[in-house]
């Protein structure tokens, strides 16, 4: 499963919105009964469903969050209220398969609205920094407050509107990157204008005209998320080649463009045995995730030794909870129980374990990769994608270089995903109900509950991003030219 980022959801929302604006007072407010309701569905939805709800935290630690923003719900609580809410709690949990949202009408309305900031922004190392040449700043630079609040407490406040896995910070940037405007409007409401720094004014816009200047964004040179084209190309005056995998949403095993990967693949590896390569570089910066077998398959040309996709999974049901507020098509539904019960029959201490005869042992291929692998990794690294970083960290034989993934290094909560909606918000309410243990080795240096940490973190600087210097790559071409040239003087 992938991690959807926003930059495609961001341009569907706006072809679909409406011409009619409304005023961000009209937000509804339904009624405290209502929503508390809603809220006791949401909770129960989770805990009848949702695999990996403890898997971060004890029951207790959750049971008092949702009791906590139970008591927030009052006679004057309207549908975004009630909205971050959930997101803060959904957030809290760990997984970022999961996602709420507002209703689409709703949503349109407010996305129509001119009361967004107009600039996109570049969260590097806690700092906010503008990502556009604008009139009155040039790109790179540094916001420090904005309407007399803080950046670094902005940012604090904006976390909970992005999903990562188990106690990942680092991955909330990118949902900070690209929907800034609209996660300050649900933390702070309406605006007419923005007072940068104490001394900038900027004019609110709507989101299609930030859309629009986002498209135009200072970082679009280097930005790889939502691409889907690989690429391999030979250095060989270095004896390195760099192979490029933007995406692993590819098509599943019978599809023509999983076909045509598996055949790029093959021709890759056999021109580095051919020609000699002592050196490859694979690149998964900006990698969501995507669909099986691409990142099995894909890791069957890096592995030394056998390795299967997880050491056990499991779920906490068989047949679908509440399925009457399920928004999933009823042929979906069938599909999925009747997937459940043949796939997840092994039942121990209320839960349904994965059949061992689904996940299968993988050799690594013929052409397997024998030299020196250097694996560049950002946080944008998630679901299969970060499943993938974690195996190669695990075997030991690369080196990882980049900043930690959002996915987990352990394990996720993902597969097979769910859509619910609550009745009276209209909220919709997104998750994934598999719980994994990846086939991973126990490393020091990783915590439980952080994604893939890199053996060389590279942390990108403000005057990085000013001049969109690659200096991920350009380190590690570095390292590699180091190497040979050692290895070169030893053969003196």
């Amino acid at each position: 499963m992938m991690k959807y980022f926003f930059s495609c959801q961001l341009i569907l929302l706006i072809f679909f919105l409406s011409p009619d604006r409304v005023s961000a007072q009209s937000r509804p407010v339904i009624g405290r009964s209502v929503l508390l309701n809603d809220f006791d569905l949401y909770q129960s939805i989770l805990e009848k469903a949702h695999a990996g709800l403890y898997k971060y935290h004890s029951k207790e630690q959750i049971d008092s969050l949702f009791a906590h923003y139970r008591k927030q719900i009052n006679d004057a609580t309207d549908v975004c209220g009630f909205y971050r809410y959930l997101a803060a709690i959904m957030s809290y949990i760990g997984s970022l398969h999961d996602e709420v949202s507002l209703p689409d009408e709703l949503k349109k309305q407010l996305l129509a609205e001119q009361t967004y900031f107009p600039y996109p922004v570049k969260l590097v190392d806690d700092k906010l920094l503008l990502n556009i040449d604008g009139k009155e700043l040039p790109a790179g630079s540094q916001i420090h407050s904005i309407n007399g609040i803080d950046a670094g407490k902005i940012i604090q406040a904006l976390y909970k509107y992005y999903t990562t896995d188990g106690f990942n910070i680092t991955g909330k940037a990118e949902g900070i990157n690209v929907w800034f405007p609209w996660y300050y409007f649900m933390e702070y409401g309406p605006a007419t204008k923005f007072t940068i720094n104490d001394t900038i004014v900027l004019p609110s816009v709507t989101m299609t005209q930030y859309t629009g200047l986002y498209k135009k964004r200072h970082s679009l040179l280097l930005d790889t998320t939502g691409s889907k084209s690989y690429t391999f190309k030979i250095i060989d005056s270095m004896e390195t080649a760099i192979l490029k995998i933007p995406s692993f949403s590819l098509g599943n095993a019978e599809s023509s463009t999983h076909a045509a990967y598996k055949k790029f693949l093959a021709n890759s590896f056999a021109s580095l045995k051919s020609k000699a390569i002592r050196y490859l570089v694979v690149d998964i910066r900006g990698n969501g995730g995507g669909t099986d077998p691409n990142d099995l398959l894909t890791f069957s040309y890096l592995a030394h030794l056998p390795f299967k996709e997880n050491k056990e999974a499991f779920t906490i049901f068989q047949r679908i909870p509440y399925p009457q507020y399920c928004t999933d098509d009823t042929a979906d539904i069938r599909e999925l129980e009747e997937n459940f019960l043949d796939e997840h029959n092994q039942y121990r201490d209320g839960r349904y374990y994965q059949n061992p005869a689904y996940s299968q042992w993988w050799r690594p291929d013929s052409l397997a990769f024998q030299g020196k692998v250097y694996l560049l990794v950002d946080p944008a690294v998630a679901s299969a994608a970060s499943l993938f970083a974690s195996m190669v960290k695990s075997e030991g034989n690369a080196c990882v270089i980049g900043q930690e993934t959002m996915g987990g290094y352990y394990g996720h909560t993902g597969h097979n995903s769910l859509s619910y909606r609550l009745p009276g918000s209209g909220i919709a309410v997104d998750i994934s109900v598999v719980d994994l243990k990846q086939y991973v080795q126990q490393k020091r240096e990783i915590p439980y509950g952080a994604g893939v940490i890199p053996d060389k973190i590279i942390h990108i600087s403000t005057e990085d991003i000013k001049t969109n210097h690659d200096v991920v790559l350009d380190s590690t071409l570095l390292l590699i030219r180091t190497a040979r040239d050692h290895i070169s003087r030893k053969d003196m």
